[in-house]
């Protein structure tokens, strides 16, 4: 996992005060970090003819780290600098200085323009108009600046953070800078894993301040998930049976399938047992699971609402307290769900977003709208956790965040090719069938949300990302 921030302005105080790195050197740190990867990626060709290469610079301290990084670029590219709103702070007027005595050597090829009426020409364009400053509004000049970069072949690569990107990763207007790669300066920021930042922040890479990332931003609350952190099922010991690996059951309600797929998805993740439990006899269920009437006494891990239809009647969960419970879609807008909630010790909640309202409202924690809450999934998600601390998270989206207390796991693996009915009562039977082993909750829900990512990736390389169907995530499970 590694460490995310919402901000990193206290890290770059404390690299100042704790290691005597002044914010100038760490600029200088920044440029360089940025150099070398441009360098390495797109100009180590010496027989190539010098890139065209533009560079957007805002008024502040992200407009002077690109600004440095111009200085350095100058004598091995033609070096085109745009300052739409001029320089302001004090770091970006001594930037500009340095630049403007390197214009007065005729063999660099360094041009300042006056005005940008096309980006088409570029072989390369650096966006450093705001990165972590913007405060969340465009004007009609930078909308315009910005259509124009967005509309250029250039290979494309935003400073810290994509122009048009809030710190919460929200779009700020009606566009943002979309880049084919983000150097993100001292440590990673949240905002580069949210949902609406996704389609326009291309390849994320850390830049080092002088200081490796370990010392920089030792530790933090917020995580960004790792493939080295799923770890599968694997059976080691010989001497077992089918009981040593649970029994996951399955409470269908009013639409059966969505309750079948859950279960044939636990199934495939290792569950020993996979019972559908309804009050009447399913027909043509599928050999492999079971069908009782009443939840299983050996039940090790339960799942509730999916296609459960809000009026069905509920099973007794009363002695079933310390079982681990998994709740989707229908069940959160049962009149029980506050009750279960806040009643069952061991719960998880797997919402898409339209479903994570209504929890809110149910919870009288907000009454918001589904786009009000994906312009800020992180903090109602934070919300809703600091208020049922004892609960699990699972918010679904491009981006899916599994949530416990105060700490926040972000998976950045998501694909659209899961944009479909059904993906999630797989994802929801996956993590049921890693609870049903044993497995912790937390565990459960970050291995199970990586295995279902992990699964829509490697069907997206075999085929094409419209016709997929859930039924092709169950049997990717066994490759994985």
């Amino acid at each position: 996992m590694k460490n995310l921030f919402l901000s990193t302005q206290e890290l770059d105080k404390n690299a100042t005060k704790s290691f005597n790195l002044p914010a100038e050197l760490l600029m200088e740190n920044a440029a360089s970090g940025m150099y070398y990867f441009i360098k390495n990626r797109f100009l180590s060709n010496p027989f190539e003819t010098p890139k065209k290469v533009l560079l957007v610079c805002g008024s502040g301290d992200n407009g002077a780290d690109c600004l440095a990084l111009a200085r350095m670029l100058c004598g091995i590219c033609e070096v085109h600098l745009f300052l739409p709103k001029g320089a302001k702070s004090p770091l970006c007027l001594t930037q500009l200085q340095r630049l403007e005595i390197l214009q007065t050597n005729s063999k660099l090829n360094l041009r300042f323009l006056k005005s940008l009426k096309s980006a088409m020409d570029y072989e390369i364009i650096i966006d450093g108009i705001f990165g972590a400053g913007f405060r969340g509004t465009l004007d009609l000049e930078i909308t315009k600046i910005l259509r124009i970069l967005n509309q250029s072949y250039a290979i494309k690569i935003a400073c810290d953070i994509p122009s048009g990107i809030t710190k919460s990763g929200a779009l700020g207007g009606e566009v943002a800078f979309k880049s084919d790669f983000t150097l993100t300066m001292g440590a990673l920021k949240i905002a580069l894993f949210c949902d609406e930042a996704k389609d326009f922040v291309g390849e994320v890479h850390l830049i080092n301040l002088g200081l490796s990332e370990e010392v920089f931003a030792p530790n933090s609350s917020f995580k960004l998930l790792e493939r080295s952190d799923f770890k599968p099922p694997h059976r080691i010991a010989q001497n077992t049976n089918k009981r040593d690996f649970g029994h996951l059951c399955v409470y269908a309600g009013e639409k059966i399938g969505a309750g079948v797929l859950s279960a044939l998805a636990g199934l495939r993740s290792g569950a020993g047992l996979v019972s559908v439990a309804s009050k009447a006899k399913i027909q043509n269920l599928p050999f492999s699971l079971m069908n009782p009437q009443e939840i299983p006494q050996n039940t090790t891990a339960m799942l509730l609402g999916m296609g459960f239809g809000i009026e069905s009647s509920l099973p007794n969960l009363k002695n079933l307290k310390n079982l681990p419970l998994l709740l989707d879609a229908d069940i959160f807008y049962h009149s029980l769900f506050l009750e279960i909630l806040q009643t069952h010790k061991q719960i998880l909640l797997t919402p898409h977003p339209k479903e994570f309202t209504q929890i809110l409202k149910v919870c009288n924690l907000a009454t918001i709208s589904t786009q009000d809450l994906q312009k800020d999934r992180i903090t109602y998600a934070l919300k809703f956790c600091n208020t049922y601390p004892h609960a699990i998270l699972v918010l679904k989206g491009a981006n899916t965040l599994i949530c416990k207390d105060k700490n926040i796991y972000i998976n950045p693996f998501g694909a659209n090719i899961l944009a479909k009915g059904g993906s999630g009562d797989i994802l929801a039977g996956i993590i049921g069938g890693l609870l049903a082993q044993g497995r912790t909750p937390l565990d459960s829900a970050i291995c199970g949300v990586l295995l279902h990512s992990f699964c829509a990736q490697e069907i997206a390389k075999k085929c094409n990302d419209f016709s997929f169907s859930p039924l092709d995530l169950i049997e990717q499970i066994r490759y994985i």
